[in-house]
């Protein structure tokens, strides 16, 4: 029995495994499948411990991970775990890992996890808005904390931030959003013309 069986078992997660197969079928990475697992772990760690925690069970699996949080969210999470919930090493140590998920996948429900990389200009545009939005997040954090420590002297602002790509062939800059409407810059195609004029 493998580590991901183990936990289904422990933690009564059935129905996890066909979850596991049609989130693979949709394209989910297997870091996805990772996050999908331990997010339902550390759901049912608390439910068994009736601990009450403001947010959803994935935003605190990404604190307690140090994803996108300060050292002092991911500080008080924690200690409010140890105060009122199960013991958080054991907790911890039922996570599985992208490789462990990989692993399930082939030796026990057998499916193909070798596959070609398919990426949509949807997904392309959805990827690089993340991006910007953590960059933004970054970025008006750290003015905040300029503000706080009385460093900066503002106490309203917007900060917002624009791609641009400039094609280093012919030096032209288009916003990325265009970019990507008009399928890149086009100098590829008009070199090819020229060469068949030519």
């Amino acid at each position: 029995m493998c580590k991901v069986d183990r936990i289904i078992e422990k933690y009564g997660l059935s129905g996890l495994d066909q979850e596991l197969e049609r989130r693979h079928r949709r394209g989910a990475s297997l870091r996805d499948l990772e996050t999908v697992i331990n997010t339902r772990v550390l759901e049912q760690a608390l439910l068994e411990s009736e601990v009450a925690l403001v947010g959803d069970t994935e935003s605190i699996y990404h604190v307690l991970q140090g994803d996108d949080e300060t050292p002092g969210r991911t500080a008080e999470i924690r200690s409010q775990l140890e105060r009122a919930g199960p013991p958080l090493s054991d907790v911890e140590s039922d996570f599985v890992s992208h490789q462990t998920v990989k692993r399930h996948l082939q030796n026990c429900l057998g499916v193909d996890t070798t596959r070609q990389t398919q990426i949509t200009l949807d997904d392309a545009q959805q990827t690089v808005e993340w991006a910007q939005s953590q960059n933004l997040s970054v970025i008006e954090n750290t003015l905040n904390r300029l503000q706080s420590a009385g460093i900066l002297d503002s106490e309203h602002i917007d900060v917002t931030q624009s791609v641009r790509v400039t094609c280093e062939h012919t030096g032209d800059t288009f916003r990325l959003r265009e970019f990507l409407r008009r399928g890149g810059c086009g100098c590829e195609q008009s070199t090819r013309e020229n060469a068949n004029n030519g």
